[in-house]
């Protein structure tokens, strides 16, 4: 697989889509191959693509494109971006291997700040973002004697959460409510409604505090959450607090001081 080196950006000179040598070894599984090629394509290219650009440069029918795009936004891979109609890379891919050799990885202010609060409050951190309508975990900083269940890439309802919350709260009030009122819709049989009235106001408290206080990503779990406003990947992230219910919510107030505090020294 190789690219073709391409001019250097300059203003106003317009730059033509890398060239991409996609040829893919009778060896190897074509969805596989073509998913890996997707991202490598996206790190060469450093930025925002539509699915024909991609079918074009990597020569893939845009049928196939289509499909294998639309997988990657499910996986929480990719961003769409509906207005553009373009696609770009989420934090969860850049944050993907970073076990191999965490040294490259935790020198990441957002990532050391969940491990120095994992330390400090003894308890699972963990950074999630807003994926359709579930909160999927793309970091975990275990700590503490009880570790949160909290797994990479796992998802619940954005509903049911302090992390959720937190996410939403990025929403615009009558965008929120539109969103609550979807779930309620679509809920399962036997699920209980949310109430909307009393969400808008746990949230409009959180939004006060800096910080929303919940249920965790599991069962039987608690969580701290905050938001974190940060550009260069174009999605929603939070920070989260999470364990046992019994253990966290007594210290909500206390969790919150100190997760508002790690903001401060990272907005420097």
């Amino acid at each position: 697989m190789s690219y073709e080196m391409t001019p250097a950006l300059s203003e106003g000179v317009p730059v033509s889509t890398p060239g991409f040598s996609a040829e893919i070894p009778s060896s190897v599984v074509k969805s596989a191959a073509r998913t890996i090629q997707i991202l490598e394509f996206f790190d060469h290219i450093r930025r925002d693509v539509s699915i024909s650009e991609i079918a074009n440069a990597l020569h893939y029918p845009q049928s196939s494109t289509s499909a294998l795009l639309r997988s990657m936004v499910a996986m929480g891979y990719l961003q769409h971006n509906r207005v553009a109609r373009t696609y770009r890379l989420t934090r969860r891919t850049g944050l993907l291997g970073a076990w191999v050799d965490p040294s490259l990885v935790r020198q990441g202010a957002i990532v050391n700040l969940a491990h120095g609060l994992a330390r400090d409050t003894e308890e699972t951190v963990i950074l999630a973002r807003l994926n359709d309508m579930s909160v999927q975990t793309i970091y975990v900083a275990e700590g503490g004697v009880r570790p949160a269940s909290a797994s990479v890439g796992s998802q619940h309802p954005v509903a049911r959460s302090a992390a959720g919350m937190a996410l939403l709260a990025m929403y615009e009030d009558r965008q929120i409510r539109r969103i609550l009122t979807r779930l309620n819709s679509e809920r399962p049989r036997g699920e209980t409604a949310i109430d909307v009235a009393d969400y808008m106001e746990r949230l409009s408290d959180g939004r006060r505090h800096g910080a929303f206080a919940g249920p965790g990503s599991a069962p039987d779990m608690g969580a701290v959450a905050a938001q974190l406003r940060h550009d260069s990947a174009g999605d929603m992230l939070v920070i989260a607090v999470e364990g046992p219910e019994q253990r966290i919510m007594p210290r909500a107030d206390a969790l919150a001081k100190l997760i508002r505090a790690g903001l401060a020294q990272l907005a420097g």
